[in-house]
C-alpha cells in the first residue's frame, strides 16, 4: 500500500476532513490534499503530529499495520516438546476411553497408536518463515505415514525462496463451499509465490493478518510485483472483516 493510501485511509477512519487536519498541522488545505495524491511528500514533524493525531504508531499510520521483527514465524513449528505433549494427551484420552486399564492391554496400544497415526499429522501443518532476505518454507508429505515420519524425526521438507527469485506474489481468497451450518473451517486465504522454476502457496494465518499491509509492502520493497486484486490490504487497513466481505458479496450475487 502507498503512504499517501494510508495516510487518507487513517484521516477518514478517523472521521477528519482535510481542512481538519491542515488546521491541526498548521498547513493549507491544498498542501494535504496533495500528499493524499502523491503529489509531495509530507515532513517527518508532521508525521509525528499526525501519529499523535491519530494514536498510532508511525509504523500503522504509514503501512497500516504494527512492525514486525523478522525472522518472523508463519504458523506453528513443530518440535520434540510439543510432540511428546501431543503424545501425552492423546495418552490421557486413549485411557480415558478403554476404561483406565479395564479393556484388554492389546486394545489400549491398538487405540493409541491408531491415534498416533491420525492425530499428529492433523494438529501439525506446514509452516514458513519471514526473513530479511528469503522466505524459508517447511513442509511436510501429504500422506500420513510419510508425514508421521518426518515429525517423529522433526525433518520437514525445506525450501528456501529468495526475494530476488520471486517474480509475483499474489494475495488469494478463496470462499469455501458449505453444504451445512456446522462446517466452521475457514475461507481459503494464501499468498502465491511464484519464481521462474516453481509456484508455492503459502497459507496465511490470522497471526499475520495485523502485520499483513507491512509485509506486503516489505515485499514490493523487494521489487516484487505484488498482485492484490481483491484490495485485501485495504480492508485489513480499514479494520473490515475479509470473511464478512467476501460471504456477503458471494451472497449478493
Amino acid at each position: 500500500m502507498l503512504i499517501q493510501t494510508s495516510l487518507k485511509i487513517q484521516r477518514l477512519n478517523h472521521h477528519y476532513t482535510q481542512a481538519q487536519v491542515a488546521q491541526q498541522l498548521f498547513v493549507s488545505t491544498q498542501a494535504v490534499s496533495k500528499c493524499e495524491l502523491g503529489q509531495t511528500m509530507t515532513s517527518i514533524d508532521n508525521l509525528l503530529a499526525l501519529s499523535d493525531l491519530y494514536n498510532l504508531s508511525l509504523d500503522e499510520l504509514i503501512q497500516g499495520s504494527p512492525f514486525f521483527k523478522k525472522p518472523y514465524l508463519v504458523g506453528h513449528q513443530y518440535n520434540y516438546l510439543k510432540g511428546i505433549i501431543a503424545l501425552l494427551v492423546w495418552g490421557f484420552i486413549t485411557a480415558f476411553f478403554t476404561g483406565f486399564g479395564t479393556q484388554p492391554i492389546w486394545l489400549t496400544i491398538a487405540v493409541f497408536l491408531l491415534g498416533v497415526i491420525i492425530v499428529l499429522p492433523v494438529v501439525f501443518q506446514d509452516y514458513w518463515l519471514i526473513g530479511q532476505r528469503q522466505l524459508e518454507v517447511k513442509s511436510y508429505q501429504h500422506r500420513d505415514l510419510e508425514k508421521l515420519k518426518q515429525l517423529l524425526m522433526n525433518r520437514p521438507t525445506t525450501t528456501i525462496i529468495d526475494y530476488q527469485d520471486i517474480i509475483t506474489a499474489t494475495v488469494i481468497y478463496k470462499r469455501r463451499q458449505r453444504f451445512s451450518p456446522f462446517d466452521f473451517n475457514p475461507d481459503l486465504f494464501i499468498l502465491q509465490v511464484k519464481t521462474a522454476t516453481q509456484t508455492i502457496e503459502l497459507p496465511l494465518t490470522a497471526q499475520l493478518r495485523q502485520f499483513f499491509p507491512q509485509f506486503i509492502n516489505f515485499l514490493a520493497r523487494q521489487k516484487i510485483t505484488v498482485i492484490n486484486a481483491d484490495e485485501i490490504v485495504d480492508l485489513i487497513v480499514n479494520q473490515k472483516s475479509i470473511y464478512n466481505h467476501f460471504n456477503r458479496q458471494s451472497s449478493n450475487r
